[in-house]
C-alpha cells in the first residue's frame, strides 16, 4: 500500500575534482565529517536515511520538515573545515515501503527500500541542481504551502527523459542573499515553453543569440538581481568600463530568459557601428523588418513589435548615445510587452530606464587556503581559461598563491584575467606576475575573432579614453596621481589646476562616474572615489604625457600633508578613533605625498619631515611603526634636513619614539640624547619636555628607573610652567609608572589617577586607556582582582572607541593576565591570551609580546603540560635577554617562583632537555609554541 512520503535527495558537487586536489587520505576525512553533519541533522528534522552515496537519499513524513532539514545541511556544509556545495531535489508522492529481512541487512543490504515514482522524479528533480540549490518538483512546493511563501521562484517547465508531461520547477531559498539560478539545459532534461497548444523547446524560440565557446563562469547574484529587475521595469542598462564582460553577462540573461519570451529574443551588436544613423537600420535587420514605401522605418519597426513578447538585448550603446536612447524611448512608448537590456558606459538617460552597476569578479582573500579560492569566481575563471590554453593546467597547492596574487593585481577584471590566461602557453603564473609592472604590454593576445578594442587591454581603454571630450580626458589623467581613492574636496584641491576650476571638478567628476572610469563608494562620512589600477596606470601615463606629473605631485603632497597635520591634530583629543580611521583609509595616498616631497631637490624635502611628525602617532596606534623608521631613516639621511637643527631634532625624536614603540631601547635612548642636545640649543621647553619625557619611559624600559625618574620630573616641570595640559597628562602618567616599577605603590597611585583625572578633562583618550591600565596592573599585583578586571576592561573599552589598537593588545594581554591569576578562567585566559598574542606580534610590540608568551607559559604549567611550559619559559627567557627588556624587581620576583614551581614539576633531567631544547629559539619558533599550547 503507498504512502504520501516527501523524498530529499543530495548530491555533493565537485567531489571527484575535490579528491584529486586533497587526495584519498584527506578526502576520506572530509567525507566523514560530511556524513557526521548530514547525519546529526536527521532526528532534528524527522528525517530517515535511506541511501547514500556521494549525497543521500533521505525520507520525511512532511515536506516542511525536509525542507528544514535542506537549509541546515547546506549550512552546515559550509561551515565544514574544507566547506562543500551539495544540489538536492525535492519532491512530494506516493511511494511504497518495504522492510528488508534482518538477513538481508546483515549481508549489508539496507533495511528500508523506496519504491515507486517518486523515487526517479525526486533523483531527476536533483540532477538538475546546482551547487548550493534546492529544487522542488510542483508537488513539493504544494505541499510546502506558506511554509516557503516569498522564497520561491519558478524555473518554468522542463521536459525530462522517461516522463511524458513536463514538470515545473521550482527552487528554494535556502539562505539569505543567495540569488536564485536557471539550471542549464541537458541531453536528458530541457526547458520548455507553452506556445499555443503546445509545449516548444526553448532553444527552438527565435533567437540570434551567438553561440558561446566557452562555459559562462560565476556572476549569479547579478544573473539572479537582472533577471528579477527585468521583471519590473522594461528598460534596464547594465553599466560599467571595458572589460567587465557585460556582453557576456547580458547574453547569459537573455540565454536564461528566453522561456519568458516566446517571440524572441535579439542581439543588436552596436560596437562595429560608428553612424548613430545605422542604429534604427541594424535593429530592423536583425529583427526582419523591412521598410515600407511612405512609412518611416522607426514607425514601422514600433508596429512589428507593438504585439510581441519579446527582448531585444541593445549592446556597446556608449558612442551611439542619441541614437540609441531615441530608439529605446521609442519601443517603451509602443510596445508595452517588450523588453530592452542594454549594455554601456553610460546611461541612456531614457525615463524609465533603470541602471545596473556591474563591477569586477570579487577576490577570494588574502589568506585563502585553496578550498577558497577553488570557490572564487575569479579563480575560476582564469584557471577555466588557462586550461583552453595550456593542456593539463590545474589549481594547486603549488599554484595557488601565484594564482591568488595575479587575480588580486588584475583586480578581478574577467577581460585581463582572459588575457593573462592566454600567456600561460609560454610563462609560469609567477613569470606572468613579475611582468605586470607594465600589463598594457603584458596583456595582448587576445582572440582574433573579438573586436580589435577587446584583443589587448592597451586597445580596450583606449577606446573609452577616446569618447572622453577634453576637459573629461583632462581630469581624468590627473586623477592618476591619486593611490588609493579620494574625495571630493581632495579632487577639487588636487586637480583645479588651470584650464579646470573647482566647479569643473565636480562636474566633470560625476561624468567620470556615469561613463564607468571612476568608481564611487557610498559611506556615511560621504562618497570615495577610485580608479581601478588597471585604468589609474593608464591615467599615469596620460598625465605624464601631458607634462603635468610635477604640478599635480606637488598639489597632492600638500593637500596630505595637510590631511596628515589634521589627523595628528584629531587623535590628541575625543575623535580620536575617526581621525585614526582616516589615516587607514588615506594611507596610500600618504605614503606617495611623503615619497614626492622625499625626491624634492629644493625646500619642499622639509614636508617631508613635517609629515613624519605629524605621522608618529597614528603609526604607533595603528601599528605601521615599521613602516615609519623606513620613512624617518631616509630623510634623517637627507643633507638638508641634517644641516638643520629644528627638522633635524625633530626627524631624530620621531624616530626614538618609534624605536621605543618597538622595544629598541637604546636605538631610541641614542637617538633622543642627540634630539635633547638640538633642542636645548633652540631653546623650546615643549619640544625639550617631550624629549625627557620619551627619555624617561626608555630609561624605565631599559631597567634605569633612577635616570628615568630624572628625565620625568624634569618634564613635567617644564610642562607645567608651559601649560601644556597634553603632555602634562603624559608625563604624569610615566611618572606614576616609574614609581610603580619602583614598587612604590602609594605614590604610583595618586600619579595615575591624577593623569587619568586630566585625561578625562582634556578628552584624550590614549592617556586615559594607559592611566586605567596602569591602575589596573597596581590592583593586580596587589590581589585586588574585581579592581583590576574593572580597570583594565575600562581601558579595553577606551581603546575599543579611539581605534587604539596597541592600547586594545595591551588591554587584551593584562585581562588575560586576570584570568589566570584568578585560577579558575583557563578558556577566558586561552581567549584574551590568544589574541593579545597575534596582535602584538602584528604591531611588532616586543615588550609587551615578551610578557605575553610568559603568561603562555603559566597558561601551560596551569593546563598540565610542565614540558613545554618549560620549554616556553626557555624560549621567552632567550628573546628577553637577546632583546635587553629588564623586568620590574618585583616582577623578577615573580618569574623566579614560576620557573621554581616548574623546577618542581618535572624530574630535573626532563626539566634541563626542555631548557636545552627551547634556549635560543628565534621568535617564530617561540611563537608556535605559544600557540600550540
Amino acid at each position: 500500500m503507498s504512502e504520501i512520503r516527501a523524498l530529499l535527495l543530495t548530491d555533493v558537487v565537485d567531489s571527484t575534482h575535490l579528491s584529486t586536489l586533497l587526495g584519498d587520505h584527506d578526502m576520506a576525512q572530509l567525507w566523514a565529517a560530511h556524513d557526521r553533519a548530514a547525519r546529526d541533522l536527521l532526528p532534528l528534522h524527522g528525517g530517515r536515511e535511506i541511501d547514500k552515496t556521494d549525497g543521500m537519499l533521505l525520507l520525511f513524513e512532511q515536506a516542511g520538515q525536509a525542507l528544514a532539514y535542506a537549509r541546515a545541511y547546506h549550512a552546515a556544509l559550509a561551515g565544514l573545515h574544507i566547506p562543500l556545495k551539495a544540489r538536492a531535489g525535492l519532491h512530494v508522492g506516493p511511494v511504497i515501503l518495504r522492510e528488508n529481512a534482518h538477513d538481508d541487512v546483515a549481508r549489508g543490504a539496507k533495511p528500508l527500500e523506496v519504491e515507486g515514482l517518486a523515487k526517479p522524479t525526486a533523483a531527476r528533480v536533483m540532477a538538475l541542481a546546482q551547487g548550493g540549490q534546492t529544487l522542488l518538483s510542483a508537488e513539493a512546493r504544494q505541499a510546502l504551502g506558506e511554509i516557503a511563501a516569498g522564497r520561491v521562484q519558478s524555473h518554468g517547465h522542463w521536459l525530462m527523459k522517461g516522463v511524458a508531461e513536463p514538470l515545473e520547477l521550482f527552487e528554494v531559498a535556502v539562505a539569505d542573499g543567495v540569488p536564485f539560478a536557471a539550471p542549464p539545459d541537458g541531453d536528458k532534461s530541457y526547458r520548455v515553453a507553452r506556445v499555443g497548444e503546445r509545449w516548444l523547446p526553448i532553444r527552438q524560440i527565435p533567437n540570434n543569440l551567438p553561440e558561446q565557446l566557452n562555459s559562462f563562469i560565476g556572476r549569479e547574484r547579478e544573473l539572479g538581481e537582472i533577471k528579477q529587475r527585468l521583471q519590473q521595469t522594461r528598460l534596464l542598462t547594465l553599466l560599467g568600463m571595458g572589460g567587465l564582460g557585460k556582453t557576456r553577462l547580458s547574453l547569459q540573461v537573455a540565454d536564461e530568459l528566453r522561456a519568458e519570451f516566446p517571440d524572441g529574443v535579439w542581439f543588436l551588436d552596436l560596437a562595429p557601428l560608428r553612424d548613430g544613423a545605422l542604429v534604427l537600420a541594424e535593429a530592423a535587420q536583425v529583427l526582419g523588418v523591412r521598410e515600407e514605401p511612405g512609412r518611416p522605418l522607426l514607425q514601422t519597426l514600433s508596429a512589428h513589435l507593438k504585439t510581441r513578447r519579446a527582448l531585444l538585448v541593445m549592446d556597446n550603446c556608449e558612442h551611439l548615445l542619441p541614437a540609441c536612447a531615441s530608439l529605446a524611448h521609442a519601443l517603451l512608448k509602443t510596445a508595452p510587452d517588450v523588453r530592452l537590456l542594454a549594455s554601456s558606459r553610460e546611461a541612456l538617460h531614457v525615463p524609465g530606464e533603470q541602471a545596473y552597476p556591474v563591477q569586477p569578479l570579487p577576490l577570494p582573500g588574502r589568506a585563502a587556503g585553496i578550498a577558497e579560492l577553488a570557490a572564487s569566481t575569479a579563480v575560476r575563471l582564469f584557471v577555466a581559461r588557462a586550461q583552453a590554453h595550456k593542456f593539463g593546467f590545474e589549481l594547486t597547492p603549488d599554484q595557488a598563491p601565484a594564482i591568488a596574487e595575479l587575480v588580486t593585481r588584475l583586480e578581478g577584471i574577467p577581460l585581463a584575467l582572459e588575457l593573462a590566461a592566454a600567456r600561460v602557453r609560454l610563462l609560469s603564473v609567477a613569470d606572468i606576475n613579475k611582468r605586470l609592472g607594465d600589463r598594457y604590454k603584458l596583456l595582448t593576445g587576445g582572440d582574433r575573432v573579438l573586436q580589435q578594442r577587446q584583443q589587448t587591454l592597451r586597445a580596450l581603454v583606449d577606446w573609452s579614453h577616446e569618447l572622453l571630450g577634453e576637459p573629461e580626458q583632462q581630469l581624468f589623467r590627473r586623477l592618476g596621481v591619486f593611490a588609493g581613492g579620494f574625495d571630493l574636496a581632495a579632487a577639487e584641491q588636487v586637480c583645479a589646476q588651470a584650464p579646470l576650476d573647482s566647479l569643473d571638478v565636480l562636474d566633470l567628476l560625476g561624468s567620470l562616474v556615469e561613463k564607468s572610469l571612476v568608481l564611487m563608494d557610498t559611506a556615511p562620512d560621504g562618497a570615495r572615489y577610485r580608479l581601478l589600477e588597471t585604468l589609474r596606470e593608464y591615467a599615469r601615463e596620460k598625465l605624464a604625457q601631458a607634462g603635468e606629473e610635477a604640478l599635480l605631485g606637488a598639489a597632492h603632497c600638500q593637500h596630505f600633508f595637510g590631511v596628515a597635520k589634521q589627523i595628528r591634530n584629531g587623535m590628541q583629543g575625543p575623535e580620536q578613533g575617526r581621525w585614526a580611521e582616516c589615516g587607514d583609509v588615506e594611507l596610500d595616498n600618504l605614503r606617495a605625498a611623503f615619497q614626492f616631497a622625499m625626491q624634492a631637490t629644493d625646500e619642499t624635502v622639509f614636508v617631508a619631515a613635517k609629515m613624519v611628525i605629524a605621522l608618529q602617532n597614528f603609526w604607533i596606534l595603528r601599528g605601521h611603526v615599521s613602516e615609519g623608521r623606513e620613512q624617518v631613516r631616509a630623510l634623517l639621511g637627507v643633507p638638508r634636513v641634517q644641516a638643520d637643527d629644528f627638522f633635524h631634532a625633530h626627524a631624530l625624536y620621531v624616530s626614538a619614539c618609534l624605536a621605543y614603540s618597538q622595544s629598541d631601547h637604546d636605538q631610541a635612548l641614542s637617538l633622543l640624547a642627540t634630539s635633547l642636545q638640538l633642542r636645548r640649543g633652540l631653546d623650546n621647553d615643549i619640544d625639550t619636555a617631550a624629549t625627557l619625557s620619551t627619555m624617561a619611559v626608555s630609561f624605565l624600559n631599559a631597567g634605569d628607573a633612577v635616570q628615568a625618574s630624572i628625565a620625568g620630573q624634569e618634564a613635567l616641570a617644564l610642562l607645567s610652567q608651559t601649560g601644556h595640559r597634553i603632555g602634562e597628562s603624559i608625563a604624569l602618567l610615566q611618572l606614576g609608572q616609574i614609581e610603580a616599577f619602583r614598587g612604590e605603590k602609594t605614590q604610583a597611585r595618586l600619579r595615575l589617577q591624577a593623569a587619568l583625572a586630566l585625561a578625562r578633562e582634556i578628552e584624550h583618550p590614549e592617556v586615559e586607556a594607559e592611566a586605567e591600565l596602569a591602575l589596573g596592573q597596581l590592583a593586580l599585583e596587589a590581589g585586588e582582582l574585581a579592581v583590576a578586571r574593572q580597570a583594565i576592561d575600562a581601558s579595553r573599552a577606551c581603546c575599543e572607541a579611539a581605534g587604539d589598537h596597541r592600547g586594545l593588545a595591551n588591554a587584551l594581554l593584562w585581562l588575560g593576565l586576570v584570568n589566570l591569576h584568578a585560577g579558575d578562567e583557563p578558556v577566558q585566559a586561552r581567549d584574551h591570551l590568544g589574541r593579545a598574542l597575534q596582535a602584538l606580534d602584528r604591531l611588532e610590540m616586543r615588550a609587551q609580546l615578551l610578557v605575553c608568551l610568559e603568561a603562555h607559559a603559566q597558561l601551560a604549567l596551569a593546563g598540565g603540560s610542565p614540558d613545554r611550559a618549560v620549554r616556553l619559559a626557555a624560549g621567552v627567557s632567550g628573546l628577553r635577554e637577546l632583546a635587553g627588556v629588564a623586568r620590574s624587581p618585583r616582577g623578577e620576583v615573580r618569574w623566579q617562583d614560576f620557573l621554581q614551581r616548574l623546577r618542581e614539576a618535572l624530574p630535573e633531567d626532563a626539566y634541563a632537555s626542555a631548557w636545552q631544547q627551547a634556549w635560543g629559539a628565534d621568535t617564530p619558533q617561540v611563537l608556535r609554541l605559544a600557540q600550540d599550547a
